[in-house]
C-alpha cells in the first residue's frame, strides 16, 4: 500500500513573516531555522522556517512579495485551521494559562466526543486549535 510519513512542513502567507515568527516563537517555542530571501526574479516570495523543537513541526512562513494585504479567512476556499495536539485536559489548562500570561485570546474549553479543545488565532487571523483527544476529531471540529 502506498502511504506516507507524517507532515514534511505547513507553509502560511503572512502579513509579516518577522512579526510572524517571533510570535510562534513567543507562543509556542517555534525556533528559527533560516531566513530565505531572493529576489522576485528567483522565487515567489521571501520566508521564514520556524521548527518547534520537541515535535519537528516545520513551518514556512511565507510574506509574497504580490502579497493581496487582506487577513486569513476560515470561510475562503483552502485552509480552514491547523490543530495541534496536547498530551491531555491538564496540559490544556496549562497551555489556557500560558496563553492568558502573554495576553493571547482564545476561545473557552470546547469538547466534542471525548475531545477537548480551545481555539486561537494567529497575527494574520489564522485560526490554531489546542486539541486533547480521548478520539479521533469530530465533525465539529473539522
Amino acid at each position: 500500500m502506498v502511504t506516507f510519513q507524517g507532515v514534511a512542513h505547513i507553509a502560511f502567507t503572512v502579513g509579516d513573516m518577522e512579526a510572524a515568527a517571533a510570535w510562534w516563537g513567543r507562543v509556542f517555542g517555534f525556533e528559527r531555522v533560516m531566513r530565505i530571501e531572493e529576489p522576485p526574479t528567483v522565487q515567489r516570495h521571501p520566508r521564514i522556517l520556524v521548527r518547534h523543537p520537541r515535535s519537528g513541526v516545520l513551518l514556512g512562513l511565507h510574506e509574497p512579495y504580490d502579497r493581496s494585504g487582506d487577513m486569513f479567512d476560515p470561510s475562503r476556499t483552502g485552509l480552514d485551521h491547523v490543530a495541534l495536539t496536547v498530551l491531555d485536559q491538564e496540559e490544556l489548562s496549562a497551555w489556557m494559562d500560558r496563553l492568558d500570561l502573554l495576553g493571547v485570546e482564545h476561545s473557552p474549553v470546547r469538547t466534542f466526543g471525548a475531545s477537548r479543545f480551545i481555539s486561537l488565532e494567529d497575527p494574520d487571523g489564522i485560526q490554531i486549535e489546542l486539541w486533547s483527544s480521548g478520539g479521533a476529531p469530530g465533525p465539529d471540529a473539522a
